[in-house]
Formats: C-alpha cells, sequence, structure tokens
C-alpha cells in the first residue's frame, strides 16, 4: 500500500458516518435552540463524540484498504466503540434537551430532578469510556486468514494479563467514578456540600433556581477519557508487537509473491493506524 492508498474526504463520509453526524448535530441543534447560557455540561457529549468520530474514521479507512488478508485490530474493533460510544453520547444528548425542556415547563421541579439527572448523566458519559473494553479479549487481535490454501491463524492477540488488568482496573474506575459522583450529588441535593450552578434555559421561571452539580464533574471529564486513551495505548502496543517467527512460519506456505504482499500491508496498516 502506498501513500495513495489513504481515503480521500469523500470516500470517508460513508453511511454510517453521515448517519452519526446528523443524529448528534439535529439533537445539538434543539439543545442550542433551547438557549442555554451555561454550556458547560454541552462539553460531555462533545467529547465522546469525537471519540465516536475518530474510531469511525479509523474502521472506514482501515477496512476500505486492500487488507482482504489481514484482520488488524491492535485497539479491538473500531466499529463497535464507535457505534457505543455514539449511543452514549446521544443519551447525554437527550438527558440535555429533556432538564432543559423541564425547566421551561416545569421549573418548579427542577431541584426534585437534579439529583437523578446528575447520576444518570455521569452514568452516560462514563460508561462509554469502560463498555468500549468489555470484550476487548476476543476483538483485539492481529489475524492472517488464506482461502487457498486454507489459512486462519492468529498472530497476534491481547494477552490474558493486560487483558483482566485493563478490565479490571476500567471497571474499578467506572464504579469509583459513579459512586463518587452519587456520593456528592445526594450531599449536594441535601445541602451539606454547596454545588455548582448550571442556568439552565428556564432558570427564573417561577422562582426556579439553577441547576447544580458537584466538582466531581471535573475530575470526571478528565478522568474517563484519559483512562480510555491510557488502556488503549497499552493494549495496541501489546498487540502490534508481534513474533516475527510466528509470522514467517504461518506465511511458510504460500508463494512469496502473497507473502511480500502480507508484510507490507501489516507495516502500511501499523503506518496509518
Amino acid at each position: 500500500m502506498s501513500e495513495e492508498d489513504y481515503l480521500s474526504l469523500r470516500k470517508l463520509l460513508t453511511e454510517p458516518l453521515l448517519r452519526d453526524l446528523i443524529l448528534f448535530f439535529l439533537l445539538f441543534f434543539f439543545i442550542v435552540a433551547q438557549e442555554w447560557i451555561s454550556l458547560f455540561l454541552v462539553i460531555f457529549p462533545i467529547i465522546t463524540f469525537v471519540f465516536a468520530l475518530i474510531f469511525r474514521f479509523i474502521s472506514t479507512n482501515k477496512f476500505r484498504l486492500n487488507n482482504e488478508n489481514i484482520i488488524y485490530n491492535p485497539l479491538g474493533s473500531e466499529e463497535n466503540h464507535a457505534n457505543r460510544l455514539n449511543f452514549c453520547a446521544l443519551i447525554q444528548l437527550i438527558l440535555l434537551f429533556w432538564i432543559g425542556s423541564e425547566s421551561l415547563s416545569r421549573p418548579q421541579l427542577i431541584d426534585n430532578y437534579s439529583i437523578f439527572f446528575n447520576i444518570l448523566f455521569i452514568f452516560a458519559f462514563s460508561f462509554g469510556f469502560y463498555w468500549i473494553f468489555i470484550d476487548s479479549w476476543k476483538n483485539s487481535k492481529i489475524e492472517i486468514f488464506i482461502d487457498d490454501p486454507n489459512i486462519r491463524e492468529v498472530l497476534s492477540s491481547l494477552k490474558l494479563k493486560n487483558f483482566k488488568n485493563i478490565s479490571f482496573i476500567s471497571l474499578l474506575l467506572f464504579l469509583i467514578l459513579n459512586v463518587l459522583n452519587v456520593v456528592f450529588s445526594l450531599f449536594t441535593f441535601l445541602g451539606f456540600i454547596p454545588g455548582i450552578p448550571c442556568v439552565l434555559p428556564g432558570t427564573g421561571l417561577e422562582s426556579s433556581g439553577p441547576l447544580t452539580f458537584t466538582l466531581v464533574y471535573f475530575f470526571i471529564i478528565v478522568t474517563s477519557p484519559l483512562s480510555a486513551l491510557f488502556f488503549l495505548k497499552l493494549s495496541y502496543k501489546d498487540v502490534k508487537n508481534f513474533s516475527h517467527e510466528k509470522l514467517s512460519k504461518i506465511l511458510e506456505p504460500l508463494p512469496e509473491e502473497i507473502q511480500l504482499i502480507i508484510r507490507d500491508n501489516l507495516k502500511s496498516l501499523d503506518k496509518k493506524l
């Protein structure tokens, strides 16, 4: 594969990508139309959607190139990652639109809804960055397959030890972040600790107050994506360091021309990813 094998922007605009963009921006504009003054909470779904968009680009670029004999997934299934993160981003937008609508139609009830919103919103944000690692053991691999002769060999996969570490730590972090959010949200709701005000579209109607969230939000908005990047890098480094002796053994029955093509594709895929 040469540099010309990179896809153009036109080819990257596939149906799944356009669908994701249309749904996200449609809900986003619905929220903007509510005339939000404080847009801090909108950053959460934007971060999630940017991750989903990057995985969608990787998936499209990788599987439209000349690599029909290779499954190259050192990051796991990018398509699954994109679908899961996009779903979580849409859920966050729906929750924002709901709380904004409630502040306009029933502003006197915002205080009662705030604790449920805070719990569900952070859950939807943090779950996406945990969800992408649930099946990393199955999908994080490099596999060679040839129809004739019938060859299907896993060249490299995520080591069991690393999979257990990633799964355990990501689950533990997900639980800790959500427990912290529930505890601090409850304390804020009961008035034990002060909250950070977020002005909603209907704040001030019928003497209603703003939505309040806790300082934990600032910790979560940084910790969840950064931890996901760390685990993805760990998975990538583990899977891509395959044994060249094993590769030679797998390719041995094949003609030399096919061997060269597969080796070249492996190098190009690694470079492009």
